[in-house]
């Protein structure tokens, strides 16, 4: 992530993401002034956020990421039916160190944009250009030092990574939402997503017990002592900062919604059909 996912990754697949790292928007639908009845919509993450990398010609198309879906069904009739201003603030390879921070260089920080934005619209007394929803997808790219600590499988020492990286994600995404809540006021829907397992991924180069590990960091195994994982984590935050969770992994049961066919062979993020999983899954949070 990206991110994303998560620790799911390899040393090669690490360093494409790496590489990867650029601030990337959604010129598409980012605009200067709003139209007068036009409402706001922020997007936080990593390289789910961007669309990056994707399935079909061209290879980098942010207008099919889940963003850029879910801005058309914000703006569709079956919610705000008008003009959505949208500001995607994704970069692929953020941390949730980084969204805060950034990484100089390259990768500048995203929430002090993000602040200065819901700051100057929702605190202008002007109703009409507020930012009405802001979604979050961070986390993922936290687990990849994780990676050469659960080469050997779920060994004490892969767990004590994985408490770090838990750690992180709860300290960093708590103080994220809680910023983000400040300046956006009461009115504004805050939304943050679970991840899904991508050594699932049709084609994906590595063995199945990847698959059991990538459950393991996700979700947890009681059998193993093991009884939360990261997105456990990040549902505990949303929820203590009063933000929705757009959930790929419902009731916290696998199988998650994203499967085999939906993900890249690189074993990590979504292609065409995932990403309209993921977009769907933030409509279902932003209704319900």
């Amino acid at each position: 992530m990206k991110r994303l996912l998560l620790f799911l990754l390899v040393p090669a697949v690490v360093a494409a993401l790496v590489a990867g790292f650029a601030l990337t928007s959604d010129t598409g639908y980012s605009t200067g002034p709003l139209p007068k009845e036009s409402r706001g919509y922020l997007a936080l993450g990593d390289s789910l956020g961007t669309g990056h990398p994707y399935d079909e010609p061209p290879l980098y198309d942010p207008s099919k990421a889940y963003v850029s879906l879910f801005r058309d069904f914000l703006g569709s009739e079956d919610a705000w039916d008008t003009d959505v201003y949208l500001n995607n603030l994704s970069i692929d390879g953020a941390t949730t160190t980084s969204l805060i921070y950034g990484v100089l260089p390259p990768q500048p920080p995203q929430l002090p944009a993000a602040l200065a934005e819901l700051e100057a619209r929702n605190g202008d007394k002007k109703g009409n250009n507020d930012i009405k929803v802001v979604t979050v997808d961070i986390g993922g790219n936290d687990l990849l030092a994780t990676i050469p600590a659960c080469y050997l499988g779920p060994t004490p020492a892969c767990f004590a990574a994985h408490d770090a990286a838990f750690a992180a994600i709860s300290t960093n995404l708590d103080y994220i939402l809680d910023e983000l809540r400040a300046a956006a006021g009461p009115g504004t829907t805050i939304i943050v997503m679970t991840y899904y397992n991508g050594f699932v991924a049709q084609g994906c180069p590595y063995p199945p017990s990847w698959i059991e590990l990538g459950a393991l960091a996700l979700e947890g195994n009681a059998a193993l002592g093991r009884p939360i994982g990261a997105n456990d984590v990040i549902r505990s935050v949303a929820a203590d900062n009063g933000a929705k969770v757009a959930e790929l992994v419902p009731g916290g049961e696998w199988p998650a919604l994203l499967g085999p066919t939906n993900i890249l062979p690189d074993c990590v993020h979504a292609n065409a059909s995932g990403y309209a999983i993921i977009a769907d899954a933030f409509a279902d949070a932003y209704e319900n």
